[in-house]
């Protein structure tokens, strides 16, 4: 799909708290007709290839507030360029797009504010609307309670993190945000397993540090990611992931202060 048609004929708007896209009023689609969505050969229908990137989309789980991120060189948001190490993290993640999947996915680290849930949600919006790649963003703190809920549905909790499995590419954002009970902790270990052994694509950010930070040295134990999440996850982390530091100001503070 060319990257400027595709985004020249779309609309962004929010549902149920949700990034949510469609045709653009006036939009006419060379591949469907009337917008349908279907294409009727004769003797079978088969899905628009427009409205499947549509559907992707729209099944990504997208925060509404991040709508805005759609990709990391057209429309970037007004991303701001500040620090070195930010504009490494940009152009990482521009590489790593147009080289999907032959580059590890990026693990970004550093304080709050610094861009890594905007680049994270950039990649994926890209991979979809552009390349077609199945993507689902999850922050971590609302993945836990999601599977909490579960209980008390008498849901299956297995069945809850295979569904993963279908994504080729899953966001865990704001890892280690959370207390990190014994059950968290093991919930994350199914999680980075069964997609460490599928080989799947999980691009993760966390404002936490890490043990060996050259950037974010940490002495308190809450702040360490090897402390939080266990050795082994972190371990795995590491094989899996890019690890991508990011220092700076604060965004958000400087934005309030305009």
């Amino acid at each position: 799909m060319d990257k400027n048609k595709i985004f020249s004929g779309i609309q962004f708007f929010s549902q149920d708290e949700l990034s949510k896209i469609k045709n653009k009023n006036g939009f006419e689609c060379s591949e469907c007709k009337n917008n349908s969505g279907f294409i009727y050969l004769e003797d079978s229908v088969k899905i628009c290839p427009r409205k499947k990137l549509i559907n992707l989309y729209n099944s990504s789980k997208i925060p509404s507030r991040f709508s805005k991120c759609r990709n990391t060189t057209l429309d970037n948001g007004s991303w701001e360029i500040r620090e070195r190490s930010i504009q490494d993290a940009l152009e990482y993640s521009v590489k790593y797009i147009k080289n999907f999947p032959n580059l590890l996915p990026p693990f970004f680290i550093g304080n709050p504010g610094l861009g890594k849930t905007h680049l994270s949600i950039s990649i994926i919006s890209e991979l979809i609307l552009v390349y077609g790649i199945k993507c689902l963003f999850k922050e971590f703190r609302v993945l836990i309670s999601d599977i909490k809920d579960l209980y008390l549905k008498n849901d299956s909790e297995k069945d809850y993190i295979n569904r993963f499995s279908e994504y080729q590419v899953l966001v865990i954002d704001d890892l280690g945000s959370t207390r990190m009970s014994e059950w968290e902790t093991g919930i994350l270990d199914t999680i980075i397993a069964t997609r460490y052994n599928a080989n799947q694509h999980t691009i993760f950010s966390s404002n936490l540090s890490y043990i060996g930070s050259k950037i974010h040295k940490q002495t308190k134990e809450d702040k360490i990611l090897d402390y939080k999440i266990g050795e082994r996850n972190i371990s795995r982390l590491f094989e899996m992931c890019k690890i991508i530091e990011l220092k700076g100001d604060d965004y958000r503070k400087k934005f309030s202060k305009k």
